[in-house]
């Protein structure tokens, strides 16, 4: 365990599946990069970040698609 830190879930299941197939260095740039991904959405949109799921994720996108069909 970790002290003073903390550990944000889908990120760190997000770097536990990319560490099975890359390097530690390689799986690090894919965190940092969606992290950048995140921040600059934030930013961009300029609404507060809201931790989703990629399942939860999925299930916003396919009402999207729905209200659009």
């Amino acid at each position: 365990e970790l002290k003073g830190s903390q550990v944000n879930s889908v990120i760190y299941e997000y770097y536990q599946r990319k560490i099975e197939t890359k390097t530690k260095k390689q799986a690090l740039g894919a965190v940092m990069n969606k992290l950048l991904r995140i921040i600059f959405s934030v930013l961009k949109s300029k609404q507060s970040f809201r931790l989703i799921t990629p399942e939860q994720q999925v299930e916003m996108y396919q009402k999207i698609l729905q209200k659009a069909a």
